[in-house]
């Protein structure tokens, strides 16, 4: 789980440094997560592949809060418009996780068929 978190922390800030959207960037990096957890691991990779990729998110996410000016800016207005952007961004963190479980379950079906 470790090994998942600190590949997405790495795509996270690939996908921040190119200036890529985060929506894409997120839906990638839990795809890749996803499927390095399941090749890795195999059997019952899906919870570890949704809690590596729920962990590298909120951690990504808070350091984007904290060391860049949109965060800090985000950070000083507080109130409503915080607290929104914070439950959009927990939902996507939750959909990204998601789409990395399913993912680690197809790659590790597609696996197991190849192997027989």
């Amino acid at each position: 789980m470790l090994i998942g978190t600190l590949i997405g922390l790495v795509l996270f800030g690939f996908f921040e440094y190119l200036g890529l959207d985060q929506t894409y960037g997120g839906i990638i990096g839990a795809l890749i997560v996803g499927t390095l957890i399941s090749i890795t691991i195999g059997k019952g990779s899906e919870k570890y592949a949704f809690f590596s990729i729920f962990t590298y998110n909120l951690i990504g996410w808070i350091l984007v809060f904290l060391f860049t000016s949109d965060g800090k800016i985000a950070l000083q207005y507080g109130g409503i418009a915080l607290s929104a952007l914070v439950g959009i961004l927990l939902i996507m963190v939750f959909f990204y996780s998601i789409i990395g479980s399913f993912a680690a379950f197809v790659a590790f079906n597609l696996s197991r068929n190849k192997e027989g």
